[in-house]
């Protein structure tokens, strides 16, 4: 009887690719990058829209200080930029298929 379906490819080759922890260091190492370039842009603009930015009294190196012993005023921003950034390149290495 001919087979209709092609072949499918072995359940562990496809796997291989979705779980991170059997990439290639150099993937490893570009998503964690991204994933802290992502945190620290997260951080940026959460000075951006926070209202210690707009307060023009003194230095603004001590406002910088005195707003990251707020850490609720900033914390989403940072875990909302590091999560995306590393889902996109996720999803990205995915479906490029670049393993």
């Amino acid at each position: 009887m001919p087979q209709i379906l092609p072949l499918m490819p072995e359940v562990a080759e496809v796997d291989r690719g979705l779980n991170p922890l059997t990439w290639k260091r150099r993937h490893l190492v570009t998503w964690a990058a991204l994933v802290v370039l992502g945190g620290a842009v997260g951080l940026v603009f959460g000075w951006v829209v926070s209202p210690f930015s707009r307060l023009q009294q003194g230095d603004a190196q001590a406002m910088v200080v005195a707003w990251l012993h707020y850490p609720e005023a900033y914390w989403p921003y940072v875990v909302v930029g590091a999560v995306t950034t590393g889902l996109a390149y996720y999803a990205a290495d995915l479906l490029t298929g670049a393993r």
